[in-house]
């Protein structure tokens, strides 16, 4: 069963309140995504950072320019996006 539609003549100050506060909600929850999204990005751009510092500390002790720190190569691995595994 579908919920009853509206036309504009048929239309109540209460209904139409409860739809702006519907719409309201929507924007508001959207806004809380948007914020804890951008809280998860700047969380990686940390731990990104904080991978490159152990590698730059790695390549000074080792003397190795080319040199990975382990930790920091398992968590990009981790990281990364898994491959797709498709069948043909």
């Amino acid at each position: 069963m579908t919920a009853k539609r509206y036309t504009a003549s048929d239309i109540t100050d209460n209904a139409l309140d409860a739809l702006y506060e519907n719409a309201n909600e929507g924007w508001r929850r959207g806004d809380r995504w948007k914020e804890r999204a951008e809280q998860a990005e700047a969380a990686l751009a940390r731990l990104t950072t904080w991978c490159d510092e152990l590698d730059e500390y790695s390549r000074v002790v080792l003397q190795d320019e080319t040199a990975v720190h382990p930790v920091a190569a398992n968590v990009r691995q981790q990281l990364a996006q898994p491959e797709e595994n498709s069948t043909k």
